[in-house]
């Protein structure tokens, strides 16, 4: 696993965090609210390292999806928030969807072994022209 996945992990564990304390501090003085506010900075500067190398889709769905995952097993285990056989289920499609996706992204031909077609950009306008420069 290369540094920068370790990154993104570490931007995943500082959002639950954030996130469990925004919960926590809903009663509390106004003052204590700075430490979520700090702790997202925090995460999205993380993910915006990690952006440095991991695709974008991967490493959003990896961060929200793991997330999301995170935030329902600690508002389980400190908020006694339920955890239903049918919400299990959804966090488990979630997990599966973000595998699916990290293994679909960056690879040079389609699931079926199929390449998919080249979409001219507009980064090289010859390409764009068919050689033409216009």
């Amino acid at each position: 696993m290369s540094f920068h996945w370790f990154v993104l992990l570490a931007a995943v564990v500082v959002e639950v965090a954030a996130t469990s304390a925004l919960k926590a501090f809903v009663s509390a003085p106004l003052f204590a609210a700075i430490l979520p506010l700090l702790l997202i900075g925090l995460s999205f500067a993380l993910l915006s390292l990690a952006l440095r190398v991991i695709p974008m889709a991967v490493a959003y769905a990896v961060w929200e999806g793991l997330g999301i995952v995170g935030i329902a097993v600690i508002g389980h285990i400190l908020f006694a928030e339920h955890l239903t056989v049918s919400r299990i289920l959804a966090l488990a499609l979630i997990i599966a969807g973000i595998v699916l996706l990290e293994r679909g992204v960056g690879r040079d031909g389609a699931a079926d072994g199929a390449r998919e077609p080249d979409i001219p950009t507009a980064r090289n306008p010859t390409e764009v022209t068919g050689g033409r420069l216009v």
